[in-house]
């Protein structure tokens, strides 16, 4: 397990697929937007009050991929999940 606050490279899996498909949902929802999931592209995990994810996710919008960085805060103890940003990717630059 990763220590408190630090960020931990994930293997991709059906668990962080969900939350990706989580992420381009509720920011489909909240901004009425029709982006369509087509793939996880890396996720990694943060320990804070809860896990904190972090995503890369491939989507396509009208004939278009695109990338985004999304972030998804859960506290399972809760039953607690938050998209806490969800912005275009740019190999490590965000724009």
């Amino acid at each position: 397990m990763a220590a408190l606050g630090g960020i931990v490279e994930q293997q991709n899996n059906q668990e962080f697929s969900n939350l990706a498909k989580f992420a381009v949902d509720e920011h489909n929802t909240r901004e009425n937007k029709q982006l369509s999931f087509i793939q996880l592209v890396s996720s990694k995990k943060q320990v804070v009050s809860g896990i904190l994810y972090h995503l890369i996710v491939e989507v396509e919008s009208e004939g278009l991929k695109k990338l985004y960085e999304a972030k998804v805060l859960e506290k399972a103890w809760q039953n607690f999940k938050s998209l806490e940003s969800f912005v275009p990717y740019h190999g490590g630059k965000r724009q």
